[in-house]
């Protein structure tokens, strides 16, 4: 009997187990589903989406060429180079037939023209072979399926999670997990700002080569370095969240945060170095919020402290 009893227990064992594999498989695909919609609705509306994943690009391409321009000063009547020490005096009429004195003055200034040649539109989107293109809207219609499917799959591994945990542990999810979303909205948003700044910092440097100098952007290669650049900043958002679910488990203490505030700027320093950018403007962007999130966590810790004391018995 004692033996049949012990089967009879490991079968249900076995059941209850494959039922949560069963569930968890529903839940899975779920999940997967809405990353397909998503991508299939990223992939139909690619042309504003990577409109404006390029603007900060075009923005600063556009800007970069216009101050180039304005380096060199242009009369109706002369030229004059950039660096203010040649100028060639162009005739305002010409005799039939011109004279030796007019004919040199032309003949200077055309001379002038082809050592000093207008810059061109010096910004190109380039593919390195013929299917490159579709494989940056699919690659760009994948990862919009997730940004906007990730509400959606958040919510199918709860559901899948809650029915396991007691109210106690639930009430940390329900607090954390929108401020997770919200912090990693902000956290985009910084980042897409900071775009505009890292790319006028790097085109910068064109100044120092000869007024001819194109760039030839891979489409992927800026694909991959904007999504590199949201989820630093998305991530390094993400920090009151993680102080917080520390401060429930009792790994974090509010009087520790304030104790230990130099690891809190060893935190935003770090970060600033990891920022895929790595320009001056990127690392102040980067470290300046992740002070104030480090400083702004404590109120948001001693919420939890106090919550955590509330439910501890007397």
């Amino acid at each position: 009997m004692a033996a049949l009893r012990s089967e009879r227990s490991n079968d249900d064992k076995r059941m209850e187990l494959t039922e949560h594999l069963g569930e968890l498989r529903t839940h899975i695909i779920r999940a997967m589903w809405f990353v397909v919609i998503g991508a299939i609705v990223g992939y139909y509306f690619f042309a504003p989406i990577y409109g404006s994943m390029y603007r900060p690009l075009r923005r600063e391409m556009q800007k970069s060429f216009e101050e180039r321009e304005k380096k060199e000063i242009k009369h109706p009547d002369r030229l004059i180079s950039a660096d203010g020490q040649s100028t060639f005096i162009l005739p305002k009429a010409l005799h039939d037939p011109p004279t030796r004195e007019e004919f040199n003055r032309v003949s200077d200034a055309m001379v002038w023209m082809y050592r000093h040649p207008a810059a061109p539109t010096f910004t190109s989107i380039v593919f390195g072979n013929f299917y490159e293109p579709f494989t940056v809207r699919l690659t760009i219609g994948v990862i919009f399926g997730l940004i906007i499917s990730s509400p959606f799959v958040v919510r199918e591994f709860a559901l899948f999670l809650l029915p396991a945990l007691t109210p106690s542990e639930r009430k940390p999810l329900r607090m954390l997990v929108p401020l997770s979303m919200f912090l990693l909205l902000c956290g985009i948003a910084v980042g897409y700002a900071t775009m505009f700044y890292a790319m006028g910092w790097f085109l910068s440097y064109l100044d120092d080569f000869p007024q001819g100098a194109v760039v030839l952007q891979n489409a992927n290669d800026y694909v991959m370095f904007f999504v590199k650049m949201m989820a630093a900043f998305g991530i390094a958002f993400q920090l009151p969240v993680v102080l917080m679910g520390g401060a429930f488990m009792g790994l974090v203490s509010s009087k520790g945060l304030i104790k230990n505030w130099r690891w809190g700027i060893m935190i935003a320093l770090i970060g600033g170095i990891l920022t895929p950018a790595n320009d001056p403007m990127s690392w102040a962007l980067m470290c300046g919020p992740l002070l104030v999130l480090y400083f702004g966590s404590i109120p948001l810790v001693k919420i939890v402290e106090k919550s955590r004391a509330r439910q501890q018995p007397t």
